[in-house]
């Protein structure tokens, strides 16, 4: 943990400024279909986490963004929708991973 803690002459915690500073570890584009690939393992004490980014308008061109499973180090995605014939499709996204 990084940052600073001040206490009063009682001991009393004034403030609290820790936290805990994140390590990317990488990327990968989904393209426009289900798919997974494998991804080192965070250090010991460690928690992975992983961020989202379309790379199209989705506002635009009503694209929908996958769900995301981290798990074992594999990190898998999946796109769902109502398929009624028009409207939306899988957008091509960017997921960043890391550690924190």
């Amino acid at each position: 943990m990084t940052g600073i803690i001040t206490y009063d002459s009682a001991g009393r915690v004034l403030v609290d400024m820790t936290m805990k500073m994140s390590q990317m570890q990488g990327s990968v584009d989904t393209g426009t279909a289900n798919g997974g690939t494998t991804i080192p393992a965070a250090p010991t004490g460690k928690t992975q986490f992983y961020i989202v980014v379309p790379l199209v308008d989705l506002q635009l061109e009503r694209g929908k963004k996958p769900g995301v499973t981290m798990s074992g180090g594999t990190l898998t995605w999946a796109f769902s929708f109502a398929t009624n014939g028009w409207g939306y499709f899988a957008a091509n996204c960017r997921i960043y991973y890391g550690y924190y």
